[in-house]
C-alpha cells in the first residue's frame, strides 16, 4: 500500500500549505485513512506474532512499533531543531521551550493534547499530534486484540464520544478528529479490514455505509462544523480505496514500486514542516513552494530511510525477532 501511503502523505502536505480541493480539508480525510491503515497494520502484526506468552508478545509488539516510529521521528525532530535555531518563523515554534516542552516533543504522546497544554506553540514536528493518538492506540492494542469484550467496550465508548462531538456537546475538532477518546473506534475499524469473518465484514461495511449516508446528510445541510464532513468523507472514500490496494498484485514491478513509495511516505509526512521552514530561511514560502516542499521532503525521506532507518532496523531486528515485513509498515 505504498502508493496509498505516499498519496495520503502528500495530501497532508498540501493541506498544511492551504491547498485544498472544492473547499474540503483533504489533509483531514487523509489522516482518517491513516487511522484506518494503522489499525489494519497492527492487527496483522498482532495476528502474525508467534510468541505464545502474552507479556512477551506485547513487549515484542511495542519494540516493533518503537523501532518503526522513533528513529525517523527523532531524526526529523533534530532537523527541525536546526531550523528553529537558524531562525525559522512559525506559530509552531513561537515560544521559548522549557524542559517539559522538550520532553513532550521527545515522547510524542503529549503532543496529542496540545489543545489543553498549549504545547503547539513549540512543536518541532507539528503533524506529530496525530502520531501521539496513534501511539496511544498502540499501547492498547495487546488488550484490545486479546479480549473481544475490551475491544467492543472501547469501540462503543469512543464512538459515543464521537457522536457527542457530532451533536455539538463536545468540541467537534478535538473529540471528532484529534483525540483517541473520540476516534479510537476508527483505528478499531481498521483492525477489521481484510478479515474473513462475517461479523467483521458486517461491522466494517455497515460503518462504511453509515459514513456515506452521514456525508450526504452533512452535504445536504451544508454543515459548517469544523472537519465533521472531512472526517466522514475520509472513511467513506478511504475504506474502498484501502480495500482495492489490499487486492493489488503482491509481486512484480508494481509491488516493488509500492514498497519504494511506502519507504518514503512516513518521512514525507514528518519532514514537510521543517522543509517549509528551510525554504522560508532562503526567502521562499507559501503555495508556490508546494512542489519543492514535496520533492525535498521526498528526497530527505529517502536519504533518512537509507542512511538511518535501514541500518537501525538491520541491527535491531534480531533483538525483537520481528519479520522483515513488520518493519516496513
Amino acid at each position: 500500500m505504498g502508493f496509498l501511503r505516499l498519496f495520503l502523505a502528500i495530501l497532508v502536505v498540501l493541506g498544511h500549505m492551504d491547498i485544498n480541493f472544492f473547499g474540503r480539508h483533504l489533509a483531514v480525510s487523509a489522516v482518517v485513512v491513516f487511522y484506518v491503515l494503522a489499525g489494519h497494520v497492527v492487527s496483522r502484526l498482532w495476528r502474525d506474532a508467534h510468541e505464545a506468552n502474552a507479556v512477551k508478545r506485547a513487549v515484542g509488539f511495542y519494540k516493533d512499533r518503537a523501532l518503526r516510529i522513533f528513529p525517523l521521528y527523532l531524526t526529523v525532530m533534530l532537523f527541525a531543531t536546526v531550523m528553529w535555531v537558524a531562525g525559522a518563523n512559525s506559530i509552531f515554534i513561537s515560544q521559548a521551550p522549557s524542559l517539559g516542552t522538550w520532553l513532550s516533543n521527545l515522547f510524542v504522546i503529549p503532543l496529542n493534547y496540545y489543545m489543553f497544554t498549549g504545547i503547539d506553540s513549540f512543536t518541532l514536528v507539528p503533524p506529530a499530534w496525530s502520531l501521539g493518538a496513534e501511539l496511544q492506540f498502540y499501547l492498547l492494542v495487546p488488550l484490545l486484540l486479546s479480549f473481544r469484550m475490551a475491544a467492543v467496550g472501547f469501540g462503543i465508548a469512543t464512538f459515543t464520544v464521537y457522536m457527542l462531538a457530532q451533536m455539538g456537546l463536545l468540541n467537534a475538532d478535538y473529540f471528532g478528529y484529534r483525540l483517541l477518546a473520540g476516534v479510537g473506534f476508527i483505528f478499531l475499524l481498521g483492525t477489521l479490514v481484510g478479515r474473513p469473518e462475517f461479523y467483521s465484514r458486517l461491522v466494517l461495511w455497515g460503518a462504511w455505509l453509515a459514513s456515506v449516508v452521514y456525508s450526504v446528510y452533512l452535504l445536504a445541510i451544508n454543515s459548517s462544523v469544523l472537519f465533521n464532513l472531512d472526517v466522514a468523507l475520509g472513511f467513506a472514500f478511504g475504506l474502498p480505496i484501502l480495500q482495492a490496494f489490499l487486492n493489488s498484485p503482491k509481486r512484480g514491478l508494481f509491488h516493488r514500486l509500492q514498497r519504494r513509495a511506502g519507504e518514503i511516505s512516513y518521512g514525507v509526512f514528518l519532514f514537510h514542516f521543517p522543509v517549509m521552514w528551510l525554504l522560508q530561511l532562503f526567502g521562499y514560502e507559501g503555495k508556490p513552494t508546494a512542489i519543492a516542499v514535496v520533492l525535498i521532503s521526498s528526497a530527505l525521506a529517502w536519504l533518512a530511510h537509507t542512511v538511518i532507518e535501514r541500518p537501525i532496523w538491520k541491527r535491531l531486528r534480531p533483538v525483537i525477532k520481528g519479520p522483515e515485513s513488520s518493519l516496513q509498515q
